[in-house]
C-alpha cells in the first residue's frame, strides 16, 4: 500500500494514520535518517506525515520511492520499542493523590451516615487535602 501522497524532485511525503504516534515518527526518522540521499526531515505527529528533503537532481525518484515503500511497511510493522521511562513525579503525586480520595471518600460517607461526626470530619479533611494535592500537581 503506497504511503507517499506526494513526490516531486527534491521533496516526497509519507502519511499514515500510525505515525500519529510520536514514538513511531521518532522510529521511522531513525531509519530514514541513514538514507543518504536524504537531506532533511519534517515531521508533524498530529497529521501522521513526514516530508522528506533530497536533492532530485542527483537521486532516482522511482528507487529512492521503491527504497522508502519498504522501510515504512517495515518499520510500520514492527513492534514499537519498549518506554521504559519512568513517571514524572507529578504523576507518581497525582495517581497516589487519587486513589487515597477515593480511599477516604467511601469510609468518610459511611461515618457520616452511622452519625459519627467527628470521624466523618477527620476523614473528610484527608480528602480535601489529597483533593489539593491531585488539583496541585494536575494543574
Amino acid at each position: 500500500m503506497s504511503r507517499i501522497v506526494s513526490s516531486l524532485p527534491g521533496r516526497i511525503r509519507i502519511r499514515d494514520r500510525m505515525l500519529r504516534n510520536q514514538a513511531r515518527i521518532e522510529q521511522l526518522e531513525a531509519t530514514l535518517i541513514r538514507i543518504p540521499d536524504i537531506i532533511s526531515i519534517k515531521s508533524n505527529a498530529k497529521a501522521g506525515s513526514i516530508v522528506l528533503h533530497f536533492d532530485g537532481a542527483r537521486t532516482d525518484m522511482a528507487t529512492l520511492e521503491a527504497e522508502l515503500e519498504k522501510i515504512v511497511d517495515d518499520t510500520l510493522a514492527s513492534p514499537l520499542p519498549l518506554n521504559k521511562k519512568r513517571r514524572s513525579v507529578n504523576m507518581q503525586v497525582n495517581r497516589y493523590a487519587k486513589t487515597s480520595m477515593l480511599s477516604s471518600l467511601a469510609p468518610s460517607l459511611a461515618l457520616a451516615a452511622t452519625g459519627q461526626k467527628p470521624w466523618h470530619t477527620v476523614l473528610g479533611r484527608v480528602f480535601v487535602t489529597y483533593v489539593g494535592a491531585h488539583l496541585t500537581a494536575h494543574r
